[in-house]
């Protein structure tokens, strides 16, 4: 049988969705958006802050003798069986592209030991135009901190797995060489060669989502987008993770020191 739970992680228009399709169309289980599992990042943060204040009042206050590290792994406990209740026919996967999910990575880990992750990924400069027209009423600045937060999120995630655990893949590399991608992923999840050819048959049907059509294949440059504060707001925000993940400022996809 194939590994799961198969966790496909990344930031949103970077090919999240069409990963998930791939799963579905070899034999995995699961919901095309899961949207849930975020919420542990949600709440351990929220745990931690209610702590910070009330946790450090003598044994007197309940709240200072509750041991929070047990209530956050009760409360995870809770979620597993939410999942596993919601998704009761193995193989299946989860997929929630936001960097809450991401920074879950750790806790998933400790419920599912056995669990395998997919990190879509996709160049800051052509998700924040895809981000941009599919989602207008936020600003560049937003859209371009969400980017960077995945992508950093990612990169502290993935120190804790080996590398049998684990698969990045570039929306690019989606598009254009599907094959190789589903040989990626027969070989992180045990796929069969009937699995391989039917993800390999959809990727080849079924493009990444598009906001225009052939945007998705589109490589641009940063001297040719925006105005000089939308421009060096970007350079600024996602300048860090686009070094450290190779990725080049100009019309080459990737810098050419990569």
């Amino acid at each position: 049988m194939a590994k799961y739970p198969l966790f496909i992680v990344g930031s949103p228009r970077s090919g999240t969705s069409a990963l998930a399709g791939g799963a579905l169309s070899a034999g995995y289980e699961g919901f095309f958006e899961g949207n849930f599992l975020p919420l542990l990042t949600t709440l351990k943060l929220s745990i931690d802050r209610h702590f910070a204040t009330f946790g450090h009042d003598g044994p007197d206050v309940l709240a200072s003798v509750v041991d929070r590290q047990r209530l956050s792994q009760d409360i995870a406990k809770i979620f597993r069986e939410i999942l596993e209740r919601h998704n009761p026919a193995p193989p299946w996967f989860d997929k929630s592209g936001n960097p809450e999910m991401t920074a879950a990575i750790p806790t998933l880990l400790d419920l599912w030991p056995g669990s395998v992750f997919i990190f879509a990924k996709r160049r800051g400069l052509e998700n924040v135009v895809s981000r941009l027209r599919k989602f207008p009423s936020y600003g560049i600045e937003a859209h371009c901190r969400s980017w960077a937060n995945n992508m950093k999120s990612w990169r502290e995630a993935r120190e804790r797995l080996a590398q049998e655990q684990y698969l990045e893949i570039d929306q690019q590399e989606l598009i254009r060489d599907p094959e190789a991608v589903t040989k990626k992923m027969a070989g992180l999840l045990d796929l069969t060669e009937a699995q391989a050819a039917a993800a390999t048959n959809f990727f080849r049907q079924r493009r990444p989502q598009e906001t225009e059509p052939g945007t998705a294949q589109r490589v641009l440059a940063l001297g040719d987008l925006w105005d000089d504060a939308g421009r060096n707001a970007f350079e600024s925000i996602c300048g860090p993770e686009m070094k450290a993940f190779g990725y080049s400022f100009g019309a080459a996809y990737w810098d050419g020191a990569r």
